[in-house]
């Protein structure tokens, strides 16, 4: 069973502020339907980063009212053959180019259905080649999102969408740092004492507040993730590492 559209539409991009793509965008959704609701989840996904995108689309899951319509644009293939995929998944639906920014959404069982968006179909008729963020996944959106199309409509099943890394697999990892310069991991709060990382020996607190000023600690962050954080500062400039360093759980 397909859940009900709840008027709502989550967008993600790697397209910045300084310009006015996020803007007309949002313009299209609501040429497309006057009353969708839009919430930002961020447009500082470093550009054409599908692994930092994939990070921030598996933060979304469960984190919305059933029914949410989620559109994530980081499309380095823009323009060419590949696909826009509609995904219907843990009770919301997806919609964004096929490309493995979906990894996490698509990782194991969890979609119901996946489909090709058909242009076409659906009459629509890019205006650029290289914006179908807004001339395509925009209005299409909007339109799952109010009733207009269900989501059968929008285009034929998909059997081998591109399946991209899941965040959390893979070897024991940095996978995101984040504005305040916390190590977030792939580890999930397993038991230990401490984590390692640059050499260091992180020892495992429940906040920033249980270690002095200035000090490391490792903690289960809001992502029920293990992450490294210096209290009133950054992790990431006092340890000197970016995504993708190797981290080690110490046991108890």
């Amino acid at each position: 069973m397909l859940p009900r559209p709840s008027g709502l539409v989550t967008l993600l991009t790697d397209f910045g502020h300084a310009d006015p793509y996020v803007a007309v965008m949002k313009g299209a959704m609501m040429r497309a339907a006057t009353k969708v609701q839009i919430v930002d989840i961020s447009h500082a996904v470093p550009p054409q980063d599908l692994d930092a995108g994939a990070f921030h689309c598996m933060a979304l899951i469960g984190r919305f009212p059933t029914g949410t319509v989620h559109v994530a644009v980081v499309d380095p293939g823009v323009g060419t053959d590949r696909r826009l995929l509609a995904v219907a998944a843990h009770d919301c639906y997806w919609l964004a180019p096929d490309n493995g920014l979906l990894a996490a959404v698509l990782a194991g069982d969890a979609a119901t259905d996946v489909r090709a968006i058909d242009a076409d179909h659906l009459g629509l008729q890019p205006e650029s080649r290289t914006f179908h963020g807004r001339d395509l996944l925009a209005p299409v959106a909007a339109w799952l999102a109010t009733g207009r199309y269900g989501f059968s409509a929008l285009g034929p099943r998909v059997p081998n969408p591109q399946l991209g890394t899941d965040p959390c697999s893979g070897a024991p990892r940095v996978v995101h740092i984040d504005h305040y310069g916390n190590l977030i991991t792939n580890l999930g709060p397993v038991e230990g004492q401490a984590l390692r990382i640059a050499g260091r020996t992180i020892p495992l607190h429940a906040t920033y507040g249980d270690v002095a000023q200035g000090e490391l600690l490792a903690y289960v962050g809001s992502f029920g993730l293990l992450e490294v954080a210096r209290n009133g500062g950054s992790a990431a400039q006092a340890l000197e590492v970016g995504r993708g360093a190797p981290v080690e759980l110490l046991p108890a």
